[in-house]
C-alpha cells in the first residue's frame, strides 16, 4: 500500500533522507554496499556499477525524477515495471531490512509478492542494497522499451548478468519485468545458457525458453501478445550486450 495511492493515512511521516549510514555506494570485501536513500542519479551516473543496473536507472523518469527518487524507494514501491527491479534480481542483490528486533537479509527475487506488495513488515525499514564481489565481474545488460522515449513507464524489460570465461558462459541471471506480477527470474533460461560457448548459442531456443517463462496481462499500457514479441526482442539485446557482441 502507498501513500501516493491514497490507499493509506498515516498520522506521521518520518523523513528518512538525512541519515548519513542510509545514503551512498561503499566497496566492502563481499562486493558493493548501496544505501537505500541513494539518489538513482547516482545509480546512474556510478562507472563502478554493472552496466545492466546504471542503464535500469538511467530508464527511470526525467533528470529531476532521478535526483530525487531513491533506490530503495524504487524496490519498495514493487511495481512490476520497477526499472532497477529486473537488473537487481539478476545480480543476485541481497535486501538489508532493519528493525527495532534487529536486521534480516531476503534475496531480491524473494522481496517482491505481488504488484506493490513485498515481505516488508510494518515495523522494518529497508537501509541497504548489496550486490556481491562476484557478480561485479562479468557482463551484463539491461533494455526496456515505453511509449515515449523520456518519462516512460516500462511495458516490457530485461537484464542479463553473465560471467564468461574462455567464451564459455560459466554462469547466468537473467530476469524480466513487466510481463509476470513481480520481477521474473529465468531460472530455465538461465540453465539454457550455462556451458553454451558464446558463439554457439541457440539464440531460437533461448528465446522460446524465455517465452515459456513469462506470464504477461493486458493493461493500459500494452498487449498481452506485444508484451510476448518485445520481450524476447529485449531479452536478445540485452543478453548480446552481456556477451559482449
Amino acid at each position: 500500500m502507498t501513500l501516493a495511492d491514497g490507499l493509506i493515512a498515516p498520522e506521521r511521516l518520518v523523513d528518512i533522507s538525512a541519515i548519513p549510514s542510509l545514503r551512498g555506494i561503499r566497496v566492502t570485501a563481499r562486493g558493493i554496499s548501496i544505501g537505500a536513500t541513494t539518489s538513482i542519479a547516482e545509480i546512474a551516473s556510478r562507472a563502478n556499477l554493472p552496466a545492466c543496473l546504471v542503464q535500469g536507472a538511467r530508464a527511470i523518469g526525467s533528470p529531476q525524477i532521478r535526483t530525487l527518487a531513491t533506490i530503495g524507494g524504487n524496490a519498495c514501491n514493487a511495481s512490476p515495471c520497477g526499472d532497477t527491479l529486473a537488473p537487481l534480481v539478476a545480480l543476485a542483490a541481497v535486501f538489508v531490512l532493519a528493525s527495532a528486533a534487529g536486521t534480516r537479509e531476503v534475496p531480491a527475487e524473494e522481496f517482491f509478492l505481488g504488484p506493490k506488495k513485498t515481505v516488508l513488515r510494518t515495523e522494518e525499514l529497508l537501509v541497504e542494497i548489496r550486490i556481491g564481489a562476484e557478480h561485479l565481474r562479468g557482463g551484463s545488460g539491461f533494455r526496456m522499451i515505453g511509449k515515449r522515449n523520456g518519462q516512460a513507464i516500462s511495458q516490457a524489460n530485461a537484464a542479463v548478468w553473465l560471467d564468461l570465461e574462455a567464451g564459455v558462459i560459466r554462469e547466468a541471471r537473467a530476469a524480466v519485468g513487466s510481463v509476470a506480477p513481480v520481477p521474473l527470474r529465468l531460472r530455465k533460461t538461465e540453465e539454457l545458457l550455462r556451458g553454451k560457448a558464446r558463439n554457439a548459442l541457440d539464440m531460437g531456443k533461448v528465446l522460446e525458453s524465455v517465452d515459456s517463462e513469462i506470464a504477461p496481462i493486458s493493461d493500459i499500457r500494452a498487449t498481452v501478445e506485444y508484451r510476448r514479441l518485445v520481450t524476447g526482442s529485449l531479452f536478445g539485446e540485452a543478453l548480446h550486450e552481456a556477451l559482449g557482441n
